[in-house]
């Protein structure tokens, strides 16, 4: 197959899946999948194994739909194809489990034969993470709701994941104290560009979240290598001023636990009202309460 009708195969492939993942049927898949396609999936978690024939395979997307309680979405990125029958694709995920927003990175490796997907061999690009992610409901993830609850649950919070860094670290290989206000940050960062259109949005705006207070109460060490996760979420808002609080985990628990209090700054450096899109987290989160 050439480059451009690989393309196009791979777009039907994740339009359908994304399609089912959300709650539709399943016609677009069978169309697009090889009767004997196989899947495999990597790791210990609730999802791995592998998958051979239709039936299988449509079964291992209804678990991880019905986990994600169709709040699971794939974005693909980048392709590579080659002369022979198989092309890889990158590809973001992301859902609602255990009542937090998370997202992961994956290549598909995609077997391609008569038109169609006869084979996929996942490989995520932080397989611990990964494991995290899609641990189940036997580590405590709950399948997320569908309806107005959800709608609260996504405004709750958005995850961001990464695995610490010898730059975070002291000369002991322990996350330096004042690293957790960086992961504060970036967190917000993320959770911004979730729920806010971004920081550059706001700059464009004429809008800045000028920091005013902020607090860290530690509660174990997280070390070099460690995968951590850092949830932001807003905790209240005020007519010019929004309270993030963040929950650092790693792989036994809580590392440490923040809060900080952002004012909405205009051009001109003094407080204006918050932007419409933060207000309207913010009355969405008081009515869920």
């Amino acid at each position: 197959m050439g480059e451009d009708e690989v393309a196009a195969l791979l777009a039907r492939l994740h339009a359908a899946q994304n399609d089912f993942y959300g709650g539709g049927g399943d016609a677009a898949l069978r169309e697009v999948l090889s009767p004997d396609v196989s899947w495999h999936v990597p790791g210990d978690n609730a999802i791995a194994g592998h998958y051979e024939g239709i039936e299988a395979v449509l079964a291992y997307f209804a678990e991880r739909r019905d986990l994600a309680g169709r709040t699971f979405r794939m974005r693909p990125g980048d392709l590579l194809t080659g002369r022979g029958e198989w092309a890889a694709s990158f590809t973001d995920g992301e859902a609602v489990l255990g009542g937090r927003r998370v997202r992961w990175s994956t290549v598909g490796l995609y077997r391609l034969s008569g038109g169609r997907v006869a084979e996929c061999r996942l490989l995520p690009l932080d397989p611990e993470a990964f494991d995290a992610v899609w641990a189940g409901p036997a580590a405590g993830i709950r399948a997320a709701p569908t309806g107005p609850e959800a709608a609260t649950i996504a405004l709750a919070s958005a995850l961001s994941a990464f695995r610490v860094r010898p730059r975070h670290c002291d000369a002991q290989g322990m996350v330096y104290a004042g690293r957790y206000h960086e992961f504060f940050e970036d967190a917000f960062l993320d959770w911004l560009e979730e729920y806010a259109g971004g920081y550059a949005r706001l700059r464009d705006e004429g809008v800045d979240m000028v920091i005013v207070a902020s607090a860290c109460d530690h509660r174990r060490p997280a070390r070099l290598g460690d995968p951590l996760t850092v949830e932001a979420r807003p905790e209240r808002g005020g007519r010019t001023s929004l309270t993030m609080a963040f929950t650092v985990r790693g792989p036994a628990g809580p590392v440490a636990e923040g809060r900080i209090t952002y004012v909405a700054v205009g051009r001109e450096g003094a407080a204006i009202g918050l932007p419409d899109a933060l207000a309207a987290v913010v009355r969405a989160e008081d009515r869920g309460r």
